[in-house]
């Protein structure tokens, strides 16, 4: 099983604790002083808005180390698979609370993103 870019054995199956997850991406990196902005587009490419991710957070952290672990991508920009999106959506809806609420109610459309860390 593969969550947010982390595996996790098998015997683990498809319930594999937020904690877990946590853990592992924030050994993964340093978020603290990075700017994550999200870009959301259609697939015709049409800009739809600009977000930020508040820092501090999961959603921050996570979108921090999906952007320096995406080696297939080179760019100030990268763009967000969906299950990549969906997955740090719902583990920051559940850790993050408020903060982040309607940032994730964005990330559950069906648009593309782009997330640049600077």
């Amino acid at each position: 099983m593969f969550i947010c870019g982390y595996h996790f054995p098998a015997d683990m199956g498809n319930d594999v604790s937020f904690d877990k997850v946590i853990e592992k991406v924030e050994d993964g990196t340093s978020a603290a002083g990075k700017t994550v902005t999200l870009t959301s587009e259609t697939r015709e490419g049409t800009l739809l808005e600009e977000l930020t991710v508040p820092e501090g957070t999961f959603a921050h952290t996570a979108f921090v180390d999906y952007f320096d672990n995406v080696a297939e991508m080179e760019g100030d920009t990268k763009m967000v698979y969906y299950t990549n999106k969906y997955q740090i959506s719902e583990i920051s809806k559940s850790v993050d609370g408020d903060v982040t609420k309607a940032l994730c109610k964005k990330l559950d459309d069906m648009n593309l993103y782009r997330v640049k860390v600077a």
